[in-house]
């Protein structure tokens, strides 16, 4: 991620070239070209420069390819199947480097110059985003994207997150994607959100079910607590007024919600705690459905031996 955090330096990034327009071209020394932005400093603005530095290079190469190369394909780059993680979210703990994984789909053209998917958060990209993040690929100047088909391209970017450089709590929500492509077709793609998707900060939930075994008749007491991790202190905190359900089952049937409730606030933050009388041999956990910041996410059943 040097490419985009307020806390690390950033460099220079030589973009490479589709590399089925290279060969298809016979150019493959002449196009490889540098962005003509130069890192002066840190942020995601220089970021942004360097990304917006490398689309208009590979625009500059498609206009001075062969003009048999550079305009076969008539018509637009078509975008889609864009997708991160698999869906629409990506979660961080406080400690380890999470990878986000970009994949999307070109169709329309059938040589591809280049194209590259940032990450970024912000009001919008005129503005100056918050933050904007480029991928492993563009980082190292290779090309995210490879031939599958006839005028297709499958393509996949990734991306490494340190929580303790790269985050803060304010981080936490929702995101977008900033996506480029040229290709010999006659119309490409830019656009700033090809995709909204959500930055959320990793939850855990416990829960206990105690005393056990207990006397039928006597009082169970289920006690959890929700938390999350905390991108400016690196450790979990319960975080206080959520809804929380308390799902109960027996020793062979699924779970159901019986009742909910908000979890605690001050010393007890995040804390639950909600009692049964005790009937016959049960289980329980508390489930926590998430938020925009923070993912879904169910405490291990506790089950009671009732004798």
């Amino acid at each position: 991620m040097s490419q985009h955090s307020r806390k690390r330096l950033t460099s220079g990034k030589k973009a490479i070239l589709g590399v089925s327009a290279l060969a298809a071209s016979g150019l493959a020394v002449g196009l490889l070209v540098t962005p003509s932005a130069v890192a002066e400093g840190t942020g995601a603005a220089e970021a942004l420069k360097q990304n917006q530095a490398a689309a208009a290079d590979a625009r500059a190469a498609k206009a001075a390819a062969p003009k048999s190369l550079a305009a076969r394909s008539a018509g637009s780059t078509v975008l889609s199947g864009v997708t991160v993680n698999g869906g629409n979210s990506a979660a961080v703990g406080t400690k380890n480097t999470q990878t986000i994984t970009v994949k999307w789909k070109l169709s329309g053209g059938s040589t591809l110059y280049g194209s590259h998917a940032s990450l970024w958060r912000g009001t919008d990209i005129a503005s100056g985003p918050e933050q904007f993040i480029t991928s492993e690929q563009f980082n190292a100047g290779t090309e995210p994207c490879v031939p599958s088909g006839d005028a297709t391209f499958d393509c996949t970017a990734t991306y490494k997150i340190d929580p303790r450089i790269d985050l803060s709590n304010e981080d936490a929500g929702a995101w977008k994607i900033s996506l480029w492509a040229v290709t010999d077709a006659t119309t490409g793609v830019d656009t700033d959100n090809a995709r909204t998707w959500y930055l959320q900060r990793w939850s855990r939930l416990s829960n206990n079910a105690a005393p056990e075994p207990v006397a039928k008749g006597e009082t169970i007491t289920i006690t959890g607590k929700l938390e999350r991790a905390n991108w400016d202190t690196y450790k979990y905190a319960g975080y206080t007024q959520q809804i929380v359900h308390l799902q109960e089952r027996s020793l062979t049937g699924s779970y159901a919600t019986t009742s909910s409730h908000r979890t605690g606030t001050g010393s007890q933050a995040g804390v639950e705690k909600k009692t049964r009388t005790a009937t016959t041999d049960r289980c329980y956990r508390y489930k926590f459905e998430g938020t925009s910041t923070t993912p879904p996410v169910s405490g291990t059943g506790d089950c009671v031996d009732v004798r």
